[in-house]
């Protein structure tokens, strides 16, 4: 009773304030400011900051989350500024210490992964948060305004790095993974005149373009995005180094021995490994920790050439303490094979086809039939072939069918360049001739 009460007190405010009415909702997006105001009170410590930015704390939506990830009436509402809202209750947290807003952005984390989320990391169809019906995966036959890239990663990143700071915990790498290949990563850069890539299109058959308008938000969080990834790299503790993104980087690291000096050299997702490189003033003993990322299997390290015998567990981190010397070089290997992520699971067989962390699609632009692709996994990378370029795999069916339509990680599809994200397994196959 008391949810079925709070449900209707909320549609209530919703129908005085015409909260749906707005095009990015009403209040507005001012519940994205707080987050700098109390960077603010941190920088400065004038209690000014923190007084006026408590006056606007957003505890209407806030508290849905505080001790659930099911709540039940959280969609509706604009979705970038609202999970971009969730960075300032984070830093509500971090100011005052005060553990129900941990718990709601814990809960608000798992709340998108678990309902909101493409296979891309990508959220907010129409820029709403959607119920948890089926309507996710119903919109891939219609809705071509899917996500709203530049923005919604940024949300994305700035949710994730907080959640790791705070709880240590490596798994909400893999949102901040996904999202920076298959989101920020996958976008098609601003053009002159301030032409935005603002929508990703996810429909079974979509295209990438460009907003018709100049100037909007994502032409803004575009640049905040590309000029700030670097600090979800690495990230360190008072005993140790943590690699969170496999990317060709280097980072320094200030220790009371001295200096130790960390690059990274790798190919990687087109390619399995990553090697890290030390470079120290004196042997140090520290801990390496690596992100094992949550849908890999059988991850492993070699240290100098040697194996590190260790079974990591997917979605934590691969911890190697040891003494560490100049020029000792870490060896990553993350094996790639493909997998079917359905949209949600009332349509477990519309699926996308993800390598490793990347989101695979075919050419559209190829006149084909449509063809039944597999259910078995173990099935799917027997039928996929890699060609000589990196990424670009042929499909090579059993039957001997030939099929033109290569298929492609989606940062590689150029603009109004059709392709297909989402495929139906259980559909029977359209004969065109």
């Amino acid at each position: 009773m008391r949810r079925e009460s709070s449900r209707r007190s909320d549609e209530k405010y919703y129908a005085q304030t015409g909260f749906f009415k707005n095009y990015s909702s009403r209040p507005l997006e001012w519940y994205t400011l707080l987050e700098n105001l109390y960077r603010a009170f941190q920088l400065t410590g004038n209690p000014k900051f923190k007084n006026f930015v408590e006056v606007w704390l957003y505890h209407l939506y806030w508290n849905k989350f505080v001790d659930t990830a099911e709540p039940t009436y959280a969609y509706g509402v604009h979705a970038y500024s609202h999970v971009n809202s969730f960075s300032s209750a984070a830093m509500a947290y971090a100011v005052s210490g005060n553990p129900k807003y941990l718990r709601i952005i814990k809960n608000a984390f798992d709340f998108l992964q678990n309902t909101q989320c493409y296979a891309t990391g990508g959220f907010g169809l129409a820029e709403r948060l959607m119920p948890s019906n089926g309507n996710l995966g119903k919109s891939l036959e219609y809705k071509m305004d899917s996500f709203e890239t530049p923005c919604g990663s940024w949300a994305g990143f700035k949710l994730g790095g907080y959640l790791m700071q705070f709880t240590g915990e490596a798994r909400y790498g893999d949102w901040i993974e996904r999202l920076l290949y298959n989101g920020i990563g996958a976008a098609l850069p601003n053009k002159e005149g301030g032409k935005p890539f603002y929508y990703a299109d996810y429909r079974i058959a979509g295209v990438k373009y460009y907003h018709r308008s100049s100037y909007q938000c994502c032409a803004g969080t575009y640049i905040q995005n590309v000029a700030n990834y670097h600090n979800l790299i690495y990230y360190k503790d008072g005993s140790g180094l943590y690699v969170n993104l496999y990317l060709p980087s280097e980072a320094a690291w200030n220790r009371p021995e001295g200096k130790v000096k960390l690059v990274q050299d790798t190919r990687y997702p087109e390619d399995e490994t990553s090697t890290l490189t030390l470079s120290l003033v004196q042997s140090m003993a520290f801990s390496l920790n690596l992100r094992v990322p949550g849908w890999s299997r059988d991850m492993s390290v070699r240290v100098n050439g040697t194996v590190v015998d260790d079974a990591f567990k997917p979605g934590t981190w691969a911890t190697i303490m040891r003494s560490w010397n100049h020029g000792d070089k870490a060896e990553i290997r993350i094996p790639l094979r493909f997998r079917l992520q359905p949209i949600d699971r009332w349509h477990p067989s519309r699926v996308a086809l993800v390598w490793g962390p990347e989101v695979v699609v075919q050419q559209g632009n190829t006149h084909e039939a449509i063809f039944p692709l597999p259910e078995r996994e173990d099935d799917l990378n027997k039928w996929l072939i890699p060609e000589d370029a990196p990424g670009l795999f042929r499909l090579k069916p059993p039957d001997g069918n030939n099929v033109q339509g290569r298929f492609m990680p989606y940062y590689q599809i150029g603009e109004s360049h059709p392709c297909r994200m989402y495929f139906d397994l259980n559909a029977l196959p359209v004969i065109l001739w």
